[in-house]
């Protein structure tokens, strides 16, 4: 066995895990470059290739697969420093951005705006062409249209062409054709086709979903080539493999087309290794947050798998792709603390980001951040990551001009600041817990990210939530799950039926089953070309249901093996599609709050599940020899409104599965976690820390733990 690395390029910090022959694991920290992100990425392999004890040329040479997660593509979006694009549509359908669905986002709010399109109107060029509701071909392709077209972009620039006709999803002949066409007349220009990026039904979704990956596609192309390019000049000669928002990789050739599929490639990679966490301890649900430098997480697993939703808004833009459903603020280390017209103190979203950074950091930043009162408030020592010092001075500085601002003293702004970026984050959690209709006290809560274990116990008292689960590399634990993801795609097919329910015949099983087999032929072809043994692939099989009349859908899982291999190929068996809306019945009660089993029902959506492990199965273990968790000794800390004397302990030191109490900052690589009064903790065997109510016994708490979110992502 080869060594394997994941990457993981934050906003502030880009995160590294190694995984050696013998299973052993190495983590590191380092500073991110926003200038150009490949450059942080080769120090921080050449500062990990030096902890194995090998050269960067040696250890690239050894590694056969580099797994990397980026924020490129979101920060190209939330920055507006996307390609130039342009857009194709069928004729007549020129605003179908602006109009969207024709209704407002915010219902009660008279002044809410939609996102401003990421293609200006006079980049939009429509095509005499029509295909209806049918797939059929209403109106032939006006061929010269479309270099017509194709000229005018030409003329005005642009960097990448989106093409979204009507009903292509159901015929895709006229994209195709035009692909040609504009492959001769915008030859160096990359071209995003919606029948191939978003094959369903939705005119807008379909198209926004993919102007976004025309917008964002050729940014990834750039880093992804500069970093492969960079990678191969110091001896790495392995694949690497792109980690996409629905926590599945893919090659490096099928990322380049598919940019809209990454923009939660770095959040993504979280929830692979809470898995192994969750598993251990035998907790069923737990709610998953991760906080680092610019921003935070939230996420809901049961049983370790982390539901997934095709309904998404990325910086107000409409995507119908498969992403994890992690929600995201703007709440990091690094987010900035700053003061409202009316007086009020804010935190977030704006960051201090990398460079600068924090004002402690001593780099130039001035603004108040997360970490500079997380400092003065004694909950972080001197230093983070790979030898970024972080000074107490410089800090409370920042703090002194803001505190003049507020009228109040230092240490009130700090905790005024630690206060703000907590309730901004507890807000997020409650609605992540209403949206699945749950009850955060029945739930764990795993914090991550550099900074989530500094807040984590707040944030669960004020949710009343009973436990808290640091995993080991907490701080780093996105890379960590990197190392494990599987090789997934995904694939849709629109299909309209109708059904009353158990024994209905309005939808097609005969329909359906072909649906599928097409679909898995497709998986089968595209995973087997990567590399991937085609028996190795695991399917799963799941349907948009709503019910008739409804505008959104809710995705369901078909019961076990849906289809019935016959003579003439694969069909489903009726009683699997009963199954099906039974289930819908039942997932829709728990999540809305009822069901109705007399209204009929239409399956809007077939969605194929493809799946290959990229390795084998193991347990995730803590890393062997981990970069510095700082000094132990006593801080004093700030705990309800008083600076406490508080003992600081390396977690490494900790007596497994011994109960203590807190107060207690607990030294780890890359983070503290702090353990208020009130509170009891232990370490189990493999370095994971729970944090519970010092009136409570661990067995307690964690028997307490129910199931009932396993319905919502199943």
């Amino acid at each position: 066995m080869t060594y394997r690395i994941a990457i993981d390029v934050g906003g502030t910090f880009t995160d590294l895990a190694l995984l050696g022959p013998d299973g052993v694991e190495l983590d590191h920290k380092t500073g991110s470059t926003p200038h150009d992100p490949a450059e942080g990425v080769v120090a921080g392999l050449t500062a990990l290739a030096g902890r194995a004890g090998l050269s960067l040329t040696d250890l690239l040479r050894r590694t056969g697969t580099i797994v990397h997660g980026t924020t490129v593509t979101t920060n190209a979006l939330v920055t507006g420093t996307g390609a130039r694009t342009g857009l194709l549509t069928t004729e007549g359908l020129r605003d179908v951005l602006l109009a969207r669905q024709g209704h407002r986002a915010g219902q009660f709010d008279s002044r809410s705006s939609p996102a401003p399109p990421l293609v200006p109107r006079h980049l939009i060029e429509t095509v005499r062409e029509r295909v209806d509701s049918t797939g059929a071909v209403a109106t032939p392709l006006d061929e010269q249209s479309v270099r017509s077209a194709a000229r005018r972009l030409r003329g005005a620039g642009v960097e990448s062409v989106a093409v979204s006709f009507a009903f292509s999803y159901l015929n895709d002949a006229h994209e195709r054709r035009t692909a040609e066409i504009l492959a001769a007349e915008l030859p160096d220009v990359p071209l995003s086709l919606s029948s191939r990026v978003a094959p369903e039904v939705r005119l807008f979704e379909r198209t926004s979903t993919t102007v976004l990956n025309a917008y964002v596609d050729p940014v990834l192309r750039d880093h992804l080539g500069r970093l492969a390019r960079r990678l191969e000049a110091l001896g790495h000669t392995g694949r690497v493999l792109i980690v996409q928002s629905n926590g599945g990789v893919v090659g490096l050739a099928d990322a380049a087309g598919r940019a809209v599929h990454t923009l939660l490639s770095g959040p993504a990679g979280a929830p692979a290794a809470v898995a192994d966490v969750v598993a251990e301890l035998g907790v069923a649900e737990a709610m998953t947050i991760d906080m680092g430098g610019t921003s935070f997480e939230v996420s809901l697993s049961s049983g370790g798998v982390t539901g997934i939703t095709t309904h998404a808004e990325p910086a107000g833009h409409p995507v119908s792709v498969p992403m994890l459903d992690i929600g995201t603020i703007g709440a990091g280390g690094g987010s900035v603390a700053w003061v409202s017209a009316g007086g009020l103190l804010r935190v977030g979203p704006a960051s201090a980001g990398a460079d600068p950074g924090p004002a402690c950091y001593g780099r130039g930043g001035e603004a108040v951040t997360v970490t500079d009162a997380d400092l003065l408030l004694g909950y972080l020592a001197g230093g983070f990551g790979d030898g970024i010092a972080a000074s107490r001075d410089a800090a409370g500085r920042a703090v002194d001009d803001l505190a003049r601002r507020l009228g109040i003293g230092r240490i009130e702004a700090a905790a005024g600041v630690h206060r703000a970026v907590n309730a901004e984050m507890a807000d997020s959690l409650r609605l992540a817990t209403a949206r699945h209709g749950l009850d955060p006290r029945r739930l764990a809560l795993v914090a991550a990210g550099g900074a989530g274990p500094v807040h984590a116990v707040e944030l669960a008292r004020d949710l009343e939530i009973p436990l808290v689960v640091v995993p080991p590399g907490a701080s780093v634990l996105c890379a960590r799950g990197m190392l494990r993801a599987d090789l997934v795609r995904y694939y849709v097919h629109t299909l309209l039926g109708r059904g009353n329910g158990p024994g209905d015949a309005g939808i097609d099983v005969l329909e359906v089953g072909a649906a599928f087999a097409a679909l898995e032929d497709r998986a089968r072809a595209d995973l087997s070309a990567g590399a991937a043994a085609a028996t190795g692939i695991r399917l799963n099989r799941l349907a948009d249901v709503r019910y008739v009349g409804q505008v959104h859908e809710v995705t369901v899982p078909f019961p076990e093996a849906p289809v019935v291999e016959v003579v003439d190929g694969p069909v489903v068996d009726g009683t699997v599609v009963d199954g099906l809306i039974e289930r819908f019945h039942r997932l829709h009660d728990r999540l809305y709050g009822f069901a109705q089993p007399e209204v009929p029902v239409e399956v809007v959506n077939l969605r194929l599940e493809a799946r290959v492990p990229t390795v084998g199965p193991s347990r995730l273990r803590g890393p062997a020899a981990a970069f510095p968790a700082g000094p132990a000794g006593v801080r004093r800390a700030w705990f309800d409104g008083a600076f406490l004397d508080v003992p600081v302990r390396n977690v490494g030191s900790v007596p497994v599965d011994e109960r203590q109490e807190g107060p207690v900052l607990l030294a780890a690589p890359g983070t503290t976690v702090v353990v208020p009064p009130g509170y009891a903790f232990e370490v189990t065997g493999s370095g994971t820390t729970l944090v519970f109510g010092a009136d409570r016994e661990r067995a307690e708490v964690l028997a307490g733990l129910s199931g009932e979110l396993a319905e919502a992502v199943r």
